[in-house]
């Protein structure tokens, strides 16, 4: 199973690709500054110390205590920071626990890093089995949604200069700033 993001896919930036794609027939040049800057800028996501913008740890009910850790009764947050402690050490970043899904995200040479640079196709994701988890926009009963493959912070994103808020736009002047070369002759 892969989990992947095609940048044609996302409705802005493929108009801003049909209109640049009637100037411009190859985009290898600025899809892979974008897949670095996507490298580059994944590290906000997989080196967080706190839960972030993320739902925090204890499934859908994290106040409920029903769980018992050195003979008391705790919630199901406290709990899984104590197992997660115990098990690796550390609590946050959330995503990170034995570092297959980060390696994928950060180093497009990772074990299940998936990318492809082709003339007008970007594919950007990981292969590893439990990302789906993460990202699905499925119905949960498990854990809550914790996206970490996107364009932009989405929604929730409240610090305008994170290095994910930016992306959409840092990605559309690329390939702003490609186009122009080409049209004017500096490639």
């Amino acid at each position: 199973m892969e989990t992947s993001f095609i940048i044609e896919n996302d409705k802005e930036f493929k108009k801003l690709l049909d209109e640049a794609g009637k100037k411009v027939s190859d985009f290898r040049i600025p899809f892979t500054s974008i897949k670095k800057d996507f490298y580059r800028s994944n590290r906000k996501i997989f080196t967080l110390k706190t839960k972030g913008l993320y739902d925090d740890f204890g499934g859908f009910s994290p106040d409920t205590k029903d769980q018992v850790r050195k003979g008391r009764l705790v919630t199901r947050r406290v709990a899984y920071k104590y197992d997660k402690q115990r098990a690796v050490g550390f609590v946050y970043p959330m995503l990170f626990r034995e570092g297959a899904l980060a390696e994928s995200m950060l180093n497009s040479r990772g074990r299940g890093a998936v990318n492809f640079v082709g003339r007008r196709e970007l594919v950007l994701g990981t292969s590893i089995k439990h990302a789906v988890y993460h990202q699905s926009d499925e119905t949960r009963s498990k854990i809550p949604q914790r996206k970490f493959l996107f364009i932009d912070g989405g929604e929730k994103e409240v610090a305008r200069d994170a290095k994910i808020a930016g992306r959409r736009e840092r990605w559309f002047n690329i390939v702003r700033d490609h186009v122009k070369q080409v049209v004017e002759g500096e490639i």
